[in-house]
């Protein structure tokens, strides 16, 4: 019996262990139900009127942020990492960029999962994220 229970043991780490190294590096490329956006074109449509949804710890989003960016990080639940949509807003319809960090933000991988779950359907992903934007010389709200 304990062969059993150290199989079963060994199997959940395994499987526990691939869960985490899936969260890191390099996020994909595009998420279904989203837009990938470049800062440029994220830019061009805050011009319009888009909503910014930050999900980087608050410190970094004290220091500097895209004009007009909501923080979001506390509506990330710390288990299952999605977030809660109410902070997306009521319009499901809206244009909303979520961005992080940067191209290896899972925070804002979950984000604009989560958003895309609860109906929205004008999700925006700054895959770039602040350091694209910061790089692209955009203007920064402090």
């Amino acid at each position: 019996m304990t062969y059993v229970m150290r199989g079963i043991y060994a199997l959940l780490l395994i499987v526990w262990s691939g869960a985490a190294i899936a969260q890191t590096g390099e996020t994909p490329p595009a998420l279904d139900g989203a837009k990938t956006v470049t800062a440029a074109e994220a830019k061009a449509l805050i011009d319009k009127g888009a909503a910014v949804m930050d999900v980087r710890r608050k410190a970094s989003f004290v220091e500097g942020r895209v004009p007009t960016a909501k923080s979001i990080t506390a509506a990330q639940d710390p288990t299952t990492k999605a977030f809660d949509p109410t902070v997306f807003g009521a319009n499901k319809g809206a244009v909303i960029i979520i961005y992080g960090h940067g191209s290896d933000g899972w925070s804002a991988v979950s984000a604009v999962k989560s958003a895309v779950a609860a109906g929205f359907t004008g999700v925006h992903w700054l895959r770039g994220g602040w350091v694209e934007w910061s790089k692209a010389g955009l203007p920064v709200e402090q």
